[in-house]
């Protein structure tokens, strides 16, 4: 586990005096959250999360945030299940795959639109495999088994007419692993992974596109239809019985993103750590500039993409076609609404 731990700033007559806007903190029920991230946070597809942490907007709320970032999506949804952590950043998907088990859990604000998953092909079996449907036989670099990376190729070869299962699945990480493993050696025909492990590969020459839900475009045309990404959730019980503190949660969130909607690359660079970007900061850069706009929105959720959503992940797990879920429990909007009513976009630099 990697902790990253911020910290109200001295003094609330502090930020007072200096006018920035926070939630009043007498009306907080909890005001020390545990966050448990799934996954490292310099990846792309926790930018309005990280420039949250960064620019201090849970502070500015009356909030202490101690963000711990688990090896996955899966590791930090047991510390949230298990009562390790208030809250989990991840995939908004777990909301439904928990439901299912009978434990609710409410996205309080998403903050991806694309998953940002890219199939690539390797350079030398690009004459070769042309379509999804070429990739019957084949081996598939993946995160880890039922990963959404997983999830978004399968989902491709069904629409393509061709079985998942006729493809086998080797997990290697994400990240510098997932570069290794399409550069070293030939055992890998084809993989799936996020940025900058993409970029890298790509500019390296070792890997050619073939889908690529980076872009609003790309994610319609793998899921038919708007998708939901990463989020912050919590037990619903979390939502009830801290109302004041879960909404100043999403305001935070919300202040980043609009904040996002008029940020320069340059901007963002200067916001977040160094370590994020230090071991290659133009490859960061670029892969900034591919994945920016999955986060200049307002964060809606709508009923079509959840649903996009579920049928994504029932191609590994078809037993979710039979469970009645009950999509009111996993997103509530009227979050949104009001941080949408304390933060205009464009929010000042």
């Amino acid at each position: 586990m990697k902790r990253f731990s911020t910290v109200v700033a001295a003094g609330l007559v502090a930020l007072a005096a200096t006018g920035v806007a926070k939630a009043d903190d007498a009306a907080l029920e909890k005001t020390n959250i545990a966050i448990a991230v799934g996954g490292s946070i310099s990846q792309m597809n926790k930018v309005a999360y990280a420039i949250a942490l960064a620019r201090k907007y849970f502070e500015q709320e009356g909030l202490t945030i101690d963000s711990t970032a688990f090896a996955s999506g899966t590791a930090g949804l047991q510390s949230l299940v298990a009562g390790g952590a208030d809250v989990a950043e991840g995939a908004y998907e777990h909301t439904l795959r928990m439901q299912a088990k009978g434990i609710n859990l409410t996205c309080l604000v998403a903050y991806g639109r694309y998953p940002a998953n890219v199939l690539v092909v390797r350079k030398s079996m690009a004459d070769k495999i042309k379509t999804v449907a070429d990739l019957k036989g084949k081996k598939i670099g993946i995160s880890a088994p039922g990963s959404s990376t997983q999830n978004f190729v399968a989902g491709l070869m069904e629409r393509a007419g061709v079985s998942w299962k006729e493809a086998s699945y080797i997990s290697i990480g994400t990240g510098p692993s997932a570069v290794a493993a399409m550069k070293t050696g030939g055992e890998l025909d084809a993989l799936v992974n996020l940025d900058p492990a993409i970029n890298a590969l790509v500019d390296g020459g070792d890997a050619v596109v073939l889908s690529d839900s980076r872009t609003a475009e790309g994610t319609r045309a793998a899921f038919a239809g708007d998708y939901l990404a990463d989020c912050l959730f919590a037990k619903t019980e979390f939502l009830k019985a801290n109302p004041n503190t879960s909404q100043a949660i999403v305001n935070a969130v919300v202040h980043a993103m609009q904040w996002l909607k008029t940020a320069s690359i340059d901007d963002i660079i200067k916001s977040l750590p160094p370590a994020y970007y230090k071991s290659d900061e133009k490859l960061y850069r670029e892969s900034l500039e591919k994945n920016l706009s999955a986060f200049q929105w307002d964060g809606f959720i709508t009923p079509e993409a959840s649903r996009n959503v579920l049928d994504s992940i029932a191609v590994l797990e078809p037993a979710l076609r039979q469970t009645k879920i009950d999509f009111s429990l996993t997103y509530d909007n009227r979050l949104i609404e009001t941080a949408l009513k304390k933060y205009h976009s464009p929010v000042a630099q």
